[in-house]
């Protein structure tokens, strides 16, 4: 199947207000790739336009669609998200806006592991009164799983427009500042990506329009109406913040942890101003330790050693500040994740086992620190408990998805590591069957194959001729070779 070939079928049928074939192309696309975002998304929209374009009464949805909701309810309790997927995916055909099947659906995605087809559906309902908030914040983390940082700070935005204080949105929005990310915009979740790009290549900055010396004379006068602000009064937050953050996206990180000092000379017990310090002082040691990397790059020795010296102090900062956060905030189990995976970056694995055990009770982590939890384990030598959090991992996850696969891989190493090469081979095999070209799968399983047939030649060389040995190798081999397409003796 040409995947683009049918998108591009599915919307010009939209276009023609030929919904049911629309939606017929879409479904046939996510059969074959469940975890198609863009199609998902654009389902979502074709669903919508034909339920605007030919209204059904909500009791004639019911009554269609009850035994897709009873579906729905057995999937659930059977934790088959796949079986849930296809109920309410059949259920939306006749009542698309639907929130409680939507958010089931959404959930369900996430726990097969497919993550894009996830967000684009949180998001289809972002605009609804009561759930709306909830769902884009879904989005944004899952879009900060797949670290696509941009979508995701739009998200919070957006939430944080409609609810300013809601402390969630704003902690993710600060979150994603530490890490860099330059405000976008609200999110438009009605829209498809082929409609974003476009958007983009017509903006006046993405033709020249805008002139580089009016854009700084823009930014110039913000600053200085910030400034003015501030100094009329030193105690407003709303304009520090705003100053702050205006700073940052000049990338000038010396002065906005200057103004980000003085608030705190004047509220030393601020957690949201010593937080943001924390992040600006971040994004400045990386910005400095990008460009001695760059300098290393050309052959300079200076540069070379300033990287080493500002990668090592980052990552010592970045432990001390989010080890500062995590003890105020001890609930915070988001904290306890990052915190763990800079304490195993910095080879601290007794301390990074201890924050990865608090974050795996969070269920938009869990997957991440039993995976966390196994690399510690594995680098302790422990390897049956690193085996055991990756098949404890394994079971949240759809094994054929993307995930799922990775986590197999990962495990199939682990046993081979162990000296399970029977468990290896089982489990690699499991994803040489779904895609040959996986990373090295036919290189290790070619390695596991030939270790196993030099240890029974070596074996039944000890107590029988040599041709006998090769022999019983052979049937072996040909066992093996029957048993692997289920050719049975």
């Amino acid at each position: 199947m040409d995947v683009a070939k049918h998108l591009e079928k599915a919307a010009e049928a939209v276009r023609k207000k030929n919904f049911d074939y629309a939606v017929n192309l879409y479904h046939q696309v996510l059969q074959l790739k469940p975890d198609h975002g863009e199609a998902r998304r654009e389902l979502r929209q074709a669903l919508f336009r034909r339920a605007e374009y030919k209204k059904v009464p909500p009791l004639i949805s019911l009554l269609q669609g009850i035994h897709h909701l009873a579906a729905i309810l057995v999937g659930t309790v059977l934790r088959n998200p796949n079986q849930v997927v296809l109920a309410a995916e059949a259920y939306l055909r006749h009542d698309p806006r639907h929130r409680g099947v939507n958010r089931r659906l959404a959930e369900a995605l996430e726990r097969a592991g497919h993550l894009n087809s996830a967000v684009a559906v949180w998001e289809s309902v972002g605009d609804d009164e009561r759930i709306g908030d909830h769902a884009l914040k879904r989005a944004g983390m899952l879009y900060y799983s797949l670290k696509e940082m941009q979508k995701a700070l739009a998200c919070f935005e957006t939430v944080l427009k409609r609810s300013p204080r809601d402390s969630e949105a704003e902690k993710m929005r600060k979150n994603l500042a530490a890490e860099g990310v330059l405000s976008s915009g609200s999110y438009d979740p009605s829209r498809s990506s082929r409609d974003l790009a476009r958007d983009k290549a017509q903006r006046p900055e993405a033709s020249g329009e805008r002139a580089p010396a009016q854009a700084q004379s823009e930014a110039e006068l913000l600053r200085a109406k910030l400034e003015q602000a501030l100094a009329q009064n030193p105690a407003d937050k709303r304009a520090r913040r705003g100053l702050s953050d205006h700073l940052v996206r000049q990338r000038d990180y010396q002065a906005a942890a200057a103004v980000l000092e003085a608030g705190l000379a004047l509220d030393a017990s601020s957690y949201e101003l010593s937080e943001r310090l924390g992040d600006v002082r971040i994004l400045d040691l990386e910005e400095r330790l990008r460009d001695a990397r760059a300098r290393a790059a050309q052959g300079d020795e200076a540069g070379r050693t300033d990287a080493a010296d500002l990668a090592r102090e980052l990552r010592e900062f970045k432990i001390e500040e989010f080890g500062r956060r995590a003890a105020e905030h001890p609930t915070d189990l988001d904290l306890r994740f990052r915190l763990g995976r800079l304490l195993l970056e910095d080879e601290q694995v007794d301390p990074a086992i201890e924050s990865f055990q608090l974050a795996v009770k969070d269920p938009r982590r869990r997957v991440d620190a039993l995976l966390g939890l196994g690399a510690a384990f594995e680098r302790k030598g422990m390897l049956d408990l690193a085996r055991r959090q990756l098949e404890t991992a394994l079971e949240s996850v759809d094994p054929a998805a993307e995930r799922g696969t990775e986590i197999r891989y990962t495990l199939g190493v682990l046993l081979e590591r162990s000296g399970d090469r029977a468990g290896a081979r089982r489990c690699l095999e499991s994803i040489y069957e779904q895609n040959i070209n996986y990373k090295d799968i036919a290189v290790r399983l070619e390695a596991l194959r030939s270790q196993e047939q030099q240890e029974i030649r070596t074996q039944a060389a000890a107590g029988a001729p040599a041709a006998e040995a090769e022999r019983r190798a052979d049937v072996r081999d040909d066992r093996e070779g029957r048993s692997t397409y289920g050719i049975k003796d």
